[in-house]
């Protein structure tokens, strides 16, 4: 007995400083990465279509988007990027809820310019619709996983992860264009200020970059903006909607992410994956369609320059690398004086504790450089200028009244 039981605790012992040897997914990825779904401008109502966005259909696409995201493994949350609902009435909202309480996945929000009422300034006229307020305490009474008190906040997933949730909605107009009041761009670059060592995930409605130029849907102040994250040289990774398109494009250490919406054409969504290494950040992102291909196609037929809003193939799914430029690489010790190193230290020190980050080193050929990306870039970074009238006229068609 005693003999079997020493061969088991051996074993034991060979296997745990396996694991802790050898490169495991499983075990070092489990804190490395952060995996995501972004899902925005899904629209729900019980109304009829509108020139573009299949807002009949609006309920199907969200079940069909949940149906999906539970069969994808090892999410961390799902993140709404805002327009949850064409508007902000309490059957709507319950409808979102009802579909969502589905979701295998835990799930957060960003607020988009149709999620309240807009009350004009200096003024007890209001939309129709629940103010911003009755909003965030109905979404608070229906999804446990919001625990802030105000429309904009951050929080800490995993170690190496800073997430950061804006709100770029005016509400004391009627308008589509983005704000950010001087108060939150303070938030804004105390929290990169603070996760410097981070990567930093930021979610918000509006994007700082446009798609496509629209003057009725910008973020008015996205100059201030830029100049706050354009301080800072960690990986910063933007995620918005509000423009319905699909576009990636980078600056740097600086990813701006734009998602289409899934009540319109190509009515999808994203699957993010960032992997933070000492010296590197691996990104990638995969791109979710409906499986409703009959909705699809209507929202296809229905759309004007439909292709610039389905993006190129670098739109969709696309993997980089972010170099850590204010990382030094770690010199090795010369064989020589490790042989010094040995004989000095007492035979029973404890060994040294193994550097996980940097076993887990990915092939430089499966690496994008920044150089390489730039000369894979789309070239199509703008739509031509027809092109560009046609979308600002349809867009402006659907700003919220």
């Amino acid at each position: 007995m005693n003999f079997k039981k020493t061969v088991r605790n051996i074993t034991l012992i060979v296997f745990f400083v396996f694991m802790c040897v050898m490169p495991s997914s499983a075990f070092s990825f489990r804190n490395m990465t952060l995996n995501i779904v972004q899902i925005s401008d899904a629209h729900i109502s019980d109304r009829e279509d509108t020139s573009y966005k299949m807002l009949s259909s609006s309920k199907d696409l969200l079940k069909d988007a949940v149906n999906t995201v539970n069969s994808i493994a090892g999410l961390d949350f799902v993140m709404f990027t805002g327009d949850m609902v064409d508007s902000a009435t309490t059957d709507n909202y319950k409808n979102f809820f009802t579909i969502l309480s589905n979701l295998d996945y835990p799930s957060l929000n960003a607020f988009g310019n149709h999620d309240s009422a807009v009350c004009i300034a200096d003024s007890a006229e209001c939309t129709l619709g629940l103010k911003i307020e009755e909003v965030l305490d109905f979404i608070k009474k229906c999804n446990r996983n919001y625990m802030f008190n105000n429309t904009y906040y951050a929080f800490t997933p995993k170690t190496d992860f800073r997430i950061v949730v804006l709100d770029t909605v005016i509400r004391n107009e009627v308008t589509s264009n983005g704000y950010l009041s001087d108060e939150q761009l303070e938030f804004l670059d105390n929290e990169l200020n603070q996760n410097q060592d981070k990567v930093v995930v930021i979610f918000q409605h509006h994007p700082p970059i446009e798609p496509f130029k629209s003057d009725d849907h910008s973020i008015i102040n996205a100059d201030k903006y830029l100049q706050i994250v354009k301080k800072y040289k960690n990986p910063i990774f933007i995620l918005s909607g509000h423009y319905h398109a699909t576009k990636i494009i980078r600056d740097k250490n600086i990813v701006f992410i734009n998602t289409p919406s899934l009540v319109s054409y190509p009515n999808a969504y994203r699957q993010i994956k960032i992997t933070n290494y000492r010296d590197r950040t691996e990104f990638s992102t995969k791109y979710y369609e409906t499986n409703l291909k009959d909705i699809q196609e209507k929202a296809r037929l229905n759309t004007i320059a439909a292709t610039t809003f389905f993006g190129t193939q670098k739109d969709r799914d696309l993997s980089f690398v972010i170099r850590k430029s204010y990382v030094k690489p770690q010199k090795q010790p010369k064989k020589e004086k490790v042989k010094k190193e040995r004989k000095r230290k007492n035979k029973n020190a404890e060994p040294e504790a193994l550097d996980l980050n940097q076993m887990e080193q990915m092939p430089e050929s499966e690496q994008y450089s920044e150089e390489n990306f730039k000369q894979n870039a789309p070239a199509d970074e703008k739509p031509n200028t027809d092109v560009k009238d046609l979308l600002e006229d349809m867009m402006q068609d659907e700003q919220q009244i």
